[in-house]
């Protein structure tokens, strides 16, 4: 008989453990959440839950992958400020809720144009700035290694004295490490060769105002301008033409993204074939 009651005894305490509602825990996957940036929340959790249910507030601008009923979520949040992530969780036995908070850094846009002065070499590379949210920026310049290849001048001067490729990087550092970088590569050649800006500001100030593709030993050049949705916009058949802004009819364009597609022909014999965005900012 105590035989019986022994297990009888133990046999409830196992359902009763068995038998309970499970808690949960949300982890972030790093200390500062910043936009633009993928940020995974997952679930520690105990008592085994079988159904997951994650919320966000507010939903503007957040994107979650897989999906919101998964055991992890992915946020991708596209505007700063704070956030609250709830997640449900539950089981035969019943349901747990615990929340965020996340604070949501604006990260930093690194965004600049290069131009170089003329073609072939010695050649200066001239950078100009248009990062923005940022509290400081370094060039980084793939010929020269080391601390030595930083500069942190918001705009620079670069001189080249030998033909090659080469490579300029620019460090826009964002508040609380939202971080952001862009690159360019270009290059320098002793014989034919045909290079084109990616930002040009035509507001009238005398500086940028003109898209114009740096041609050397180039005979014929053709240059075809597009919008963003594949809209004629100008095009010229001349080595020293350019674009200023503006419309065939003479109405200015709106800022954004353009497309350009450049064919040349050097006295060399060489031909050239390029395709690229354009960015304009007035």
């Amino acid at each position: 008989m105590n035989n019986f009651f022994k297990f009888s005894l133990i046999l409830f305490i196992s359902v009763c453990a068995r038998a309970q509602s499970p808690t949960a825990t949300i982890v972030a996957s790093g200390a500062t959440v910043c936009t633009g940036a993928a940020a995974t929340f997952t679930s520690a959790t105990s008592n085994s839950p079988t159904a997951y249910s994650w919320t966000i507030s507010p939903t503007l601008s957040v994107t979650a992958t897989p999906d919101y009923s998964s055991p992890f979520i992915v946020f991708t949040f596209g505007k700063p400020g704070i956030y609250t992530t709830s997640l449900t969780v539950s089981n035969a036995s019943g349901t747990t809720t615990t929340t965020k908070i996340i604070t949501v850094t604006q990260s930093a846009n690194a965004l600049f144009n290069a131009s170089l002065t003329t073609t072939g070499f010695p050649n200066q590379l001239v950078l100009t700035n248009y990062s923005t949210n940022t509290i400081k920026n370094y060039w980084i310049f793939s010929d020269v290694p080391g601390i030595a290849g930083k500069d942190s001048s918001l705009n620079t001067v670069k001189n080249y004295t030998a033909s090659g490729s080469y490579s300029v990087l620019v460090i826009a550092f964002g508040a609380n490490g939202c971080n952001d970088t862009s690159s360019y590569k270009f290059f320098i050649s002793d014989s034919s060769g045909v290079t084109a800006p990616t930002i040009f500001t035509p507001n009238n100030d005398n500086t940028n105002d003109i898209f114009r593709p740096i041609a050397r030993g180039i005979k014929t050049m053709n240059v075809w301008i597009y919008n963003r949705y594949g809209t004629f916009i100008t095009s010229w058949d001349k080595v020293n033409g350019f674009w200023d802004g503006y419309t065939t009819s003479g109405d200015p364009c709106q800022e954004g993204v353009y497309f350009y597609v450049i064919e040349a022909t050097g006295f060399d014999g060489r031909t050239y074939k390029l395709k690229n965005n354009l960015t304009l900012i007035r």
